[in-house]
C-alpha cells in the first residue's frame, strides 16, 4: 500500500471514532431527557435524591419503632400470661399452708362450730382454704346440709336471685343434669348448650345435630346421649363434649331417650318403635315394637324394667335384659307424655287426660290399692312459687294404677324480681 493510502486509511478510523464519541454522548443525552419531552434541571435531580434519601431514613426510622414496640408487646404478653398463672393457682389452690386455728378440738365438734358460720362465709369457700382439716370437713354431711338448706331459704327470701340460662336462638325441648352438677339444654337451634350447675356460666356448645334436639339423658358413665328430629342419637363425651358416635336406625325423629345401669341406650320415636343400643360401641341390640303411636316418654325403673310411655295412651312395661314385652298399662284416657321414677320404684305417669298416674315399680307385684290425700300446701323453687290445694289420690280397678282427681285448683305465682 502506498503512503498516501496509509495516510487516508489513517485519517478515516480517526474519524470514526469521533463520530462513534458523539453517538454515545447523544445516547447519553436522550436518557437524560424526561417524559414531557424536557431535560430536568440539575437542581431538581438534586431535590428529588434529596428526598428520597429523608424517605428512606424516615423509613428505617419507623421499622426500628415498629420493633421495638413488638419486643414490648410481647413482654407484656408474656407478663401477663405469669400474672394470670399465678391467679389460678392462688384462686384453684384446695388449702393454704395456715395452721388450723382448732387443732385441739375433736372432729365432731368442728364440725358444729363450721354449722354455726355465716352462710356468705360457707359460700364463699374460705373454709376450705384455711387448711387441709377444714376442707375435709367442709364435706361432711352436717355443713352440706347447712348450706343447701341455707341456699334454697336465701332464695325463697330473695336474697339470692335466680339466673336466667340465655343463650338459644331457638325454643328449649330438653333438660338434663349431669352428676357432675352440668346442666344440658337441647335446642330448636340445633344446637347442645353445657351449662355450669353452680353460677350458671356456659361452658361449651355442642354442635352436630342437623334439626332439632328433642331429648337429653346423662348415661352411669357421664356421657350425655342426645335424640333429634333428624331422626339420629349423638353421644357426646361427659368431659370435654367431644362427640363420640352417632346412632342411626329409625325411620322418623327420636322424642324420649335413657340409659339403664348396665349402659344399654333406649330411644323411643315417633316411628312407634323403641331400639336398644350397646353404650360402647353404639351397636343395635333390639327393637322392641308394640306401641301403636309415638313413643314420647322412656324410663328405666329401679327394678331394671324398662317402661315407655306413648300417645297410644298406654304404658308398656319392657324386660332391661332381653328386651321381651312384660306387659301393658293401661288407664289413661289421653296420651302418656312423660315418666318418672320415684326413689321408692314407683312409677309416675303424665297425660294428656289432665291426671297423673302412679304405679308399683315391681313387676311380679304390680297391683296395689292406696289412698292418698295431699293437703294444702306450697312450694318454691328458684323464685316461682306453686301452690296446691287438696289434690286426691284414689285408686280406680285397674291394675296397679292410682288416679290423682284434681278436686280445686293449682295456681303459679311468677316472681316480682327479675330472673335475669
Amino acid at each position: 500500500m502506498s503512503q498516501w493510502s496509509q495516510r487516508r486509511v489513517g485519517v478515516s478510523a480517526e474519524a470514526a471514532c469521533i463520530v462513534s464519541d458523539a453517538a454515545c454522548a447523544a445516547a447519553d443525552a436522550a436518557d437524560a431527557v424526561s417524559l414531557d419531552g424536557h431535560t430536568p434541571e440539575c437542581a431538581e435531580v438534586d431535590g428529588v435524591k434529596a428526598r428520597l434519601s429523608e424517605l428512606r431514613t424516615r423509613e428505617g426510622e419507623l421499622q426500628s419503632t415498629i420493633d421495638r414496640l413488638v419486643a414490648e408487646r410481647d413482654a407484656v404478653r408474656a407478663e401477663v400470661a405469669s400474672a394470670e398463672g399465678e391467679l389460678d393457682a392462688l384462686v384453684n389452690a384446695p388449702v393454704s399452708r395456715g395452721r388450723d386455728p382448732f387443732e385441739w378440738l375433736p372432729d365432731e365438734l368442728l364440725v358444729m362450730v363450721l354449722v354455726m358460720l355465716p352462710l356468705a362465709m360457707l359460700w364463699s369457700g374460705a373454709c376450705e382454704r384455711v387448711c387441709q382439716r377444714w376442707a375435709r370437713l367442709m364435706e361432711s354431711s352436717p355443713v352440706k346440709r347447712r348450706m343447701q338448706v341455707g341456699k334454697w331459704a336465701a332464695y325463697e327470701a330473695g336474697a339470692i336471685q335466680p339466673r336466667a340460662l340465655e343463650g338459644h336462638t331457638d325454643a328449649v325441648w330438653s333438660i338434663a343434669v349431669g352428676m357432675d352438677g352440668k346442666i344440658y339444654s337441647g335446642s330448636g337451634d340445633m344446637t347442645i348448650k353445657v351449662w355450669n350447675g353452680e353460677d350458671g356460666t356456659l361452658l361449651r356448645t355442642l354442635v352436630g345435630h342437623t334439626h332439632a334436639v328433642l331429648a337429653l339423658t346423662v348415661g352411669p358413665d357421664g356421657n350425655l346421649c342426645s335424640g333429634s328430629y333428624d331422626r339420629s342419637i349423638r353421644v357426646w363425651s361427659g368431659d370435654d363434649g367431644s362427640h363420640l358416635r352417632s346412632l342411626v336406625g329409625h325411620a322418623s325423629y327420636v322424642f324420649s331417650l335413657a340409659v339403664g345401669l348396665d349402659g344399654k341406650i333406649y330411644s323411643g320415636s315417633h316411628d312407634d318403635t323403641i331400639r336398644v343400643w350397646r353404650a360402647d360401641d353404639g351397636a343395635h341390640l333390639n327393637t322392641l315394637i308394640g306401641h301403636t303411636d309415638l313413643v314420647h316418654a322412656l324410663v328405666v325403673g329401679l327394678d331394671g324394667a324398662v317402661y315407655s310411655g306413648s300417645w297410644d295412651r298406654t304404658i308398656r312395661v319392657w324386660s332391661g335384659e332381653d328386651g321381651t314385652h312384660v306387659r301393658t298399662l293401661v288407664g289413661h284416657t289421653g296420651t302418656v307424655n312423660c315418666l318418672a321414677v320415684g326413689r321408692d320404684g314407683k312409677i309416675y305417669s303424665g297425660g294428656n287426660d289432665r291426671t297423673i298416674r302412679v304405679w308399683r315399680g315391681d313387676m311380679e307385684h304390680p297391683c296395689r290399692r292406696s289412698t292418698v290425700t295431699l293437703q294444702e300446701s306450697a312450694l318454691s323453687l328458684w323464685g316461682w312459687t306453686a301452690t296446691c290445694t287438696r289434690l286426691r289420690m284414689t285408686a280406680p280397678s285397674e291394675c296397679g294404677a292410682a288416679t290423682m282427681a284434681r278436686i280445686s285448683t293449682l295456681s303459679i305465682e311468677t316472681p316480682t324480681r327479675s330472673l335475669r
